[in-house]
């Protein structure tokens, strides 16, 4: 079982770092992506890979078979983590992020259950503290910071999908699009005898 919160450095050779970013910054952008778009005002750059796009219907679909059709790198990669992380998890959902500076999130949430987690990897070479864009965790009633993270290059994080999250903007100084690269996954153990 995994903690409702955790961190991999140095998740990818470099070699396969290079090829996930090189991938992630080609074509298929989007521009008008909101975390919510009941109540966002702003929006961000999205592209999507695999899975459900709206709201919450259908969260035990598997995508896994879509994504292999649409990325064999990024189906590589969740075939990676399926079998060195989220054993037991159903892909649910990937796709892009991109932000420049303007273009802030907002605090959400991606599920109402606990099944669910999001894993979030920062693929760029080079990250520096002052460019900003931490991913930031809230207790329930979003009354305070439980967790920050710092998006260091070839970092996985992983959180449960009903901890409420809001990617921060990066700064006005920061040259580079704050790109993540978001693997939604439900976990359904399997029954065991007696159960």
């Amino acid at each position: 079982m995994l903690p409702d919160t955790f961190k991999i450095d140095s998740l990818l050779t470099e070699q396969t770092r290079k090829l996930v970013a090189d991938f992630l910054r080609g074509d298929g952008w989007k521009c008008g992506w909101k975390s919510s778009s009941k109540r966002d005002i702003y929006s961000f750059w999205h592209k999507h890979f695999a899975g459900h796009r709206n709201g919450r219907k259908e969260e035990h679909y598997d995508c896994s078979e879509e994504l292999k059709r649409n990325s064999a790198l990024l189906f590589a990669f969740w075939e990676f983590l399926s079998n060195k992380i989220f054993a037991e998890h159903t892909l649910i959902r990937c796709y892009a992020n991109a932000q420049a500076y303007g273009s802030d999130g907002t605090l959400h949430t991606d599920s109402k259950s606990d099944r669910s987690y999001t894993a979030v990897y920062y693929s760029h070479a080079e990250w520096d503290p002052s460019w900003g864009g931490e991913t930031v965790l809230f207790n329930q009633d979003k009354s305070d910071i439980i967790g920050s993270f710092y998006p260091k290059p070839n970092r996985l994080i992983g959180f449960r999908g009903n901890i409420p999250h809001v990617a921060r903007g990066v700064s006005r100084i920061c040259p580079e699009l704050r790109i993540t690269l978001m693997f939604k996954t439900w976990h359904e153990p399997p029954m065991r005898e007696g159960d």
